[in-house]
């Protein structure tokens, strides 16, 4: 099908959805005079119900810039709707490709797709190169250097990072991308980058999108010089100190361009340390709420979640308590609740408001309805929060959301479980007048500020003024939160006694 003497390499776009510090790709461009860059929609997660309108969204608004930054390039993208291995053979086949370049992945079920991609090239002598390049350092190394275990503690983390030295530098983006075979379309390719109209076979309704991210590289780039440039800012970032109710983002918000790769982490890693550099401010040694401590965060959970079985699961997952959660009906009615922010405390309602509209929302808001959904107050499990996450959030990561939740629930990681979050005393710290609460829950926006987090406390009055029955127009609360949070911390404790009373092996 190809021209005599033609390369054809093929490469496989993942979470590295950008042009700049992709190695793979420069690779498949050295490599090959004809290249196909490929994007597969993977059926395992085309749904709703597991990925958000939101999200599938981002990613395919995310793809449309690619395609844009790989045709100013004399290239374009192209994009299949199938099983990764299904669909790799077939354009194997097809275009009799030559080499595969690729970015490798830590995640279970993608990492198993890299051995069988792996092997299939072996069998059919096809070169086959798969680059570490969404996380700062190869976790292979890392694991070496600390005699094949993850740490699971920051400061053992920045020990193994010391004798790891510094990341790679990141490379620049090519100037030219080799064309495509001129065969290359045929029945499974889409022509253009598909829309959210394409995918309505499979639940997706273009008019559910609510987000307004603007994807791309170019938007990454835009948000990092913006934020980077305020270099006082970046000295003295600490994030457990900034605002969650702030109505624009108190953070770089960057975390979505990352989790898909428009932004390279090395990259934004570099950019940072010349900001840290150009400071008179900037504090020494590595502050854990610092940027700088926020990328070791990201790159420790990658590596813990690379190396630990059944992360994403409390039974079998060595690092991870065994808690007896709530199950059943009641719990199921009280995750829609809280997914769907009617629990009755506007906080956590405006924060799962935020977080279905937006699909981002800021950590300390999500630490707050976290901890409300499991230890603090419904006892829910952590996997089936976790999912909801998933399914709304841009900056969906199994990595770091798993370990998140782990972390929220006092599973594993923190474990002072009688330290909670007041739903109705955490955003006052911020917000005394309920901004946030007001966009976010609009049938509340007439409430006196001082019944703004406890609305049901009004009297009666009160209440008709603002337009709003507590119990008919907004819900009471669903449980109350000074009984439920005592008794889930006596809870806690016992799960901790058992632990330890069976002398099971739980790695703090």
């Amino acid at each position: 099908m190809n021209g005599l003497g033609e390369s054809v390499g093929l490469h496989w776009f993942r979470k590295d959805l950008r042009l700049h510090d992709n190695r793979a790709l420069l690779k498949a461009i050295k490599t090959s005079s004809t290249l196909i860059p490929l994007y597969i929609l993977d059926t395992k997660y085309l749904s709703p119900a597991y990925r958000g309108v939101n999200y599938q969204s981002w990613i395919l608004d995310t793809l449309r810039c690619l395609n844009d930054e790989l045709r100013a390039k004399g290239s374009r993208l192209f994009v299949v709707i199938g099983n990764p291995i299904n669909v790799l053979l077939s354009v194997i086949e097809k275009f009799q490709v030559k080499s595969i370049t690729w970015e490798r992945d830590t995640e279970p079920y993608n990492k198993d797709i890299d051995d069988r991609l792996y092997d299939i090239c072996r069998d059919d002598e096809i070169d086959a190169h798969g680059f570490w390049g969404h996380t700062l350092y190869d976790p292979d190394y890392l694991l070496e250097l600390n005699e094949g275990a993850a740490p699971l503690t920051m400061t053992g983390f920045l020990n193994i990072i010391a004798l790891a030295g510094p990341p790679l530098k990141p490379v620049a983006a090519p100037s030219t991308v080799p064309g495509p075979p001129t065969d290359i379309y045929c029945g499974d390719i889409f022509e253009t980058i598909p829309t959210l109209s394409d995918l309505k076979s499979y639940g997706y309704n273009p008019l559910d999108k609510t987000t307004k991210f603007v994807a791309g590289e170019k938007e990454a780039f835009r948000r990092m010089e913006k934020f980077l440039a305020q270099r006082s800012r970046v000295a003295t970032f600490d994030k457990p100190k900034t605002n969650p109710t702030s109505l624009e983002p108190d953070t770089t918000a960057l975390s979505p361009y990352i989790s898909r790769g428009s932004l390279s982490t090395r990259y934004f890693y570099s950019k940072l340390l010349e900001a840290l550099g150009e400071s008179t401010e900037s504090t020494r040694p590595i502050l854990k709420g610092s940027l700088e401590g926020q990328l070791y965060w990201r790159e420790m959970a990658y590596l813990i979640g690379y190396s630990t079985p059944n992360f994403n699961q409390m039974v079998g997952n060595p690092v991870c308590k065994q808690i007896p959660w709530l199950e059943g009906k009641e719990a199921k009615m009280l995750l829609h609740k809280w997914e769907m922010g009617k629990t009755g405390y506007p906080a956590i309602d405006a924060a799962m408001n935020q977080l279905r509209i937006d699909g981002w929302l800021h950590h300390l808001g999500r630490h707050l309805v976290a901890c409300f959904l499991t230890r603090g107050d419904l006892w829910v499990h952590w996997e089936l929060g976790r999912d909801i996450f998933n399914r709304y959030l841009l900056d969906s990561d199994w990595s770091i959301t798993n370990f998140s939740w782990h972390w929220l629930s006092c599973s594993a990681f923190f474990h002072q479980y009688f330290r909670c979050y007041g739903p109705t005393t955490f955003f006052k710290r911020t917000d005394q007048t309920g901004a946030y609460v007001r966009k976010f829950v609009p049938i509340l926006k007439n409430f006196p500020d001082n019944y703004i987090y406890e609305p049901w406390k009004a009297p009666i009055e009160v209440q008709e003024a603002a337009g709003c029955i507590i119990g008919k127009d907004y819900p009471m609360p669903i449980v109350d939160h000074d009984v439920e949070s005592k008794r889930n911390m006596g809870k806690m404790r016992m799960a901790y006694l058992n632990a330890q009373l069976l002398n099971l092996n739980f790695m703090y």
